[in-house]
């Protein structure tokens, strides 16, 4: 079926920017902004014909799983961010989704009863891209529902309902664009605009299938 969401991290401390669904088409894409030369240049220094140097890596990812169990300061999710963002720099290729996958999965996990991110941008941006590397991850949505995590935001009914499309549950990612219209997620017209062309080829498929039936 494909990706449905992707580089949701890169952003995410920069709550400010707009984050741009057309531009994830893949889990693991290159940044939208680019990467920061100095990690290219310390992953290249750490690779010898594209295989990432044990050592220079581990050293890497000690220093940022000291950072987090260390932190004393009032907005920890931030280091995670870091974490998982460095994560996808140096990855770039085999093995990125294995190395991901475990560092989303323990930070949805390390707040998901901290009242401080339940309507944080960047951390449901942290859900929906560990959402986006699960096979099904029907059960990750329900979740954040019963939780009521990033309820207030657009990006989540967008995600939801594009997995319902893909997955041909028209009905319920009709019902999902409504309620999250219902609730003013913000963007809310961002939301519109997503519904709207979902409305388009929702069209579109039942008048290619009123054609087929005809012939």
């Amino acid at each position: 079926q494909g990706s449905f969401v992707c580089g949701a991290t890169e952003q995410a401390v920069e709550p400010k920017q707009k984050f741009d669904w057309e531009e994830c088409k893949e889990n693991f894409q290159p940044v939208k902004d680019g990467r920061k030369p100095g990690v290219l240049s310390n992953c290249t220094s750490k690779c010898t014909k594209g295989v990432l140097q044990p050592k220079g890596v581990e050293n890497e990812r000690r220093r940022f799983v000291d950072a987090i169990e260390g932190y004393q300061g009032p907005d920890p999710l931030e280091t995670w961010l870091d974490y998982i963002k460095w994560t996808k720099d140096t990855f770039v290729s085999g093995g990125a989704k294995s190395e991901l996958l475990p560092l989303l999965e323990k930070c949805t996990r390390e707040f998901h009863k901290d009242d401080r991110y339940k309507d944080d941008i960047r951390y449901l941006r942290v859900w929906i891209q560990y959402a986006d590397c699960l096979p099904d991850p029907s059960d990750v949505f329900s979740f954040l529902m019963d939780h009521d995590i990033g309820q207030g935001h657009s990006l989540f009914y967008i995600a939801y309902a594009t997995f319902c499309e893909l997955t041909r549950n028209y009905a319920v990612a009709d019902s999902t664009y409504q309620k999250g219209i219902e609730k003013k997620a913000v963007p809310v017209d961002r939301l519109e605009q997503k519904f709207s062309e979902f409305q388009h080829r929702m069209v579109r498929r039942i008048q290619r299938k009123a054609a087929e039936e005809q012939q």
